[in-house]
């Protein structure tokens, strides 16, 4: 076991499976070989996973978390980068404006149920004004990677745990007639606001992927009420409708967990 201080500390692990808590201060965390169990701790923190199947938390502060070589758990707490590496890795979208990389292999991003819920205004903030923090993922790739949600995911109450979403529609705005997850492939809009009112029949909990022609990204909105849509994600590579659509998002892309 490695246990760092409330200062800055540098620590090299060995090529075992350990343990590893950074503490306080902003650390420097080589977890090596071995299947490893890194908690960074307060502070901005730099952690690299190394060789073996990690799991690495990256707990307070505005972290550097990289997954390494096999497949790795990582999560981040605020305002994260985020990299998985090599290998089919698990990565936990936490609260903050994350920047997410899969990198290699088939990566999952899993988002878990958010109270309050990202693009809400901050406590003391008007509507509009500053919202909560949104996440960015960098390298999705439809062919391998997935967007997966914990079963509490906005109290979704689809097909249960392991389960891909019960509807799904891909194409023009108005051939969609409330499907759970749909993904507007004929247009941009200029918030997630538009994209919803471009389409019937939708539900409370609908996930809806469209461009934004703002931004200049793909984003990922959520449906809490009839009157109000919130972003919850980005993909920062989707620069055009065109793009969106040779994605080629299936309901395979979407999974409860």
């Amino acid at each position: 076991m490695y246990v760092g201080t409330e200062s800055n500390d540098t620590i090299n692990a060995s090529n075992d499976d350990d343990m590893i808590f950074g503490k306080g201060g902003d650390d420097e965390i080589d977890a090596r070989a071995g299947a490893d169990r890194v908690f960074s701790g307060g502070g901005d923190d730099f952690v690299i996973g190394g060789v073996g199947n990690d799991r690495i938390h990256g707990e307070d502060g505005n972290d550097f978390l990289f997954g390494g070589r096999d497949e790795g758990h990582i999560s981040g707490q605020d305002d994260d980068f985020i990299d998985g590496g090599r290998g089919d890795d698990e990565i936990l979208v936490g609260d903050g404006r994350d920047s997410l990389m899969g990198g290699e292999g088939s990566d999952a991003f899993i988002f878990k149920f958010h109270d309050p819920t990202p693009g809400t205004p901050e406590p003391g903030s008007h509507v509009g004004e500053i919202p909560e923090p949104v996440s960015t993922i960098l390298d999705f790739n439809s062919a391998q990677d997935t967007f997966q949600f914990t079963s509490g995911f906005f109290n979704y109450d689809g097909n249960g745990e392991d389960a891909p979403v019960e509807t799904f529609y891909s194409g023009n705005a108005s051939g969609a007639s409330g499907q759970r997850i749909v993904v507007i492939t004929d247009k941009s809009f200029a918030s997630a606001s538009d994209a919803r009112g471009a389409i019937s029949g939708g539900h409370d909990g609908d996930i809806i992927v469209y461009h934004n022609a703002k931004t200049d990204t793909a984003d990922l909105a959520y449906v809490s009420s009839p009157k109000q849509v919130d972003v919850f994600a980005h993909l920062s590579e989707v620069h055009s409708v065109s793009d969106l659509a040779n994605m080629h998002l299936a309901a395979s892309d979407f999974m409860f967990v």
